[in-house]
Formats: C-alpha cells, structure tokens, sequence
C-alpha cells in the first residue's frame, strides 16, 4: 500500500478555500505548523476541498515527536502547542468560523477546535454554588499558592478548577489518568447549551473522591456473595418469585 502523501490535515469547517482570503490561510497555516512543531519540519502538501483542508506532511523520522507534540496541546495548557492551538480558534472565532477539526492520514479526527463562541446568553449566565464535577485528571500546572486542575468529563470538556492546598495537590496527581473522580467544587458556574460547567479557573476544588468503577456484572456478584441476601438462601427463588406475583 502506497505511503499517504500528507501525515495531517486541519479542516476548516463549512467554509470552501475561495471563500478565505490568501493573507487568513497564511495565519492558519503558520499556526498549525507551530502546533506541529517546526522542529518537526512540516512541509505544505496542499489544500483540499473539504470545506478548506489544509494538509501537512511530517518526515517519518519525526512523526512520533509531532504525535507528542499534539498530546501537549491537549494536555499542558502552558506549551507551545497548546499556545498554537488557542491561536487556531481565536483566528476561527475572528473569521465567524465554528470551528475545525485536526484529522490523521486515515482521515480520523485527533482534535476538534471551537471557533464562534456560545451566545451571549449564555456567557452571561452565571450563579456561585458549590457543586459536584465527574472526571480524568489530565494536567495539574502552577507552582504557586493556587494551581490549575486540568479535568475531562464524560462529554470530553477540558475543565480548569483551582486547588490550593499542597497535599491535595499531590494526591490528585498519583490519579494523573487512572481513573474518574468526582469533585466537589465551590465558585462560578456558567450555563451552555449542554448544561452548567464550572467557569474557567473560578471555581476552588474543596474535596474529591475516587468513583468505584466496577462492572455491572461485579456489583451483582458482590451482592449475591453477602450473607443477609433473602433471595440467595431459598431454595428456588424463581419459584418464591412466580408465588408473589401469582405467575402460573
């Protein structure tokens, strides 16, 4: 099978090439060679016509570094890819744009990128509570009093709480991606059209706990195997069953 030509492609959604001006693509195309990483040495391999696809090539020898290089730009919000992928979305947001997306040579999507901002109806739509928040620690950054929680929820949203006590601070990290937590979280919280969010950075995490994440199948075991289960000490339970529902 012949080697694809182009290793990404950065799709600007419902927008065709004709309709961006020359100097706009130039901005796209400088910043999504940055989150590439131009040590990885991306060169130009076209424009495709899917909305407007600009596509990269990246030298086999480097295409490990530039796949990390992508990690870092989901993952620590104070990288350089990270910095380049925020100047992705300002220039869809300038350009009305909703947004695009980052796909791989077999045209699967590595990274969505929000263009056009919610409502501002929306945006303004803000009450203080404390609350419950579920999900995977990917990132904890800052060295000062107040640190920044990176949390991914079940609808795939990077949240940022704050948390200022050390010794929590550690413990969060050994949960660096191993598994969902629930955190109970007092601050802003900012209505979207898919519900209320805790709002960037304003929200303190008070105490957290680890959800049991065991099979459907293991709970019921779990509770079978229990001593004062009425139903595991009759004889036959199905017949008990037919009995009280006065099944023939």
């Amino acid at each position: 099978m012949a080697e694809p030509r182009w290793t990404y492609m950065f799709r600007i959604l419902r927008r065709n090439p004709d309709q961006l001006r020359m100097d706009r693509v130039a901005k796209y195309m400088a910043e999504f060679a940055g989150l590439l990483g131009l040590e990885n040495e991306p060169v130009f391999r076209g424009i495709k016509k899917a909305s407007t696809g600009l596509k990269a090539a990246i030298p086999p020898s480097r295409r490990s570094q530039a796949w990390l290089s992508l990690q870092k730009a989901k993952t620590d919000p104070s990288s350089k890819p990270a910095k380049h992928a925020r100047a992705l979305e300002e220039l869809l947001s300038e350009d009305q744009i909703k947004g695009a997306q980052l796909l791989d040579s077999s045209e699967k999507v590595v990274q969505l990128f929000t263009g056009v901002r919610v409502a501002d109806a929306f945006a303004e739509a803000t009450v203080r509570e404390s609350g419950t928040v579920d999900g995977m620690v990917v990132g904890l950054v800052g060295a000062d009093d107040t640190m920044h929680l990176h949390v991914r929820d079940a609808a795939r949203r990077d949240l940022r709480l704050l948390v200022k006590e050390e010794a929590m601070a550690r413990d969060l990290l050994s949960h660096f991606r191993s598994g969902i937590l629930r955190f109970t979280v007092m601050g802003s919280w900012q209505r979207t059209p898919s519900g209320w969010i805790p709002e960037t950075s304003k929200c303190l995490v008070q105490s957290y706990e680890v959800l049991d994440e065991s099979s459907l199948r293991q709970v019921f075991s779990d509770a079978l195997s229990g001593s004062d289960v009425g139903w595991a000490s009759l004889d036959d339970p199905l017949e008990r069953w037919r009995d009280i529902r006065g099944v023939q």
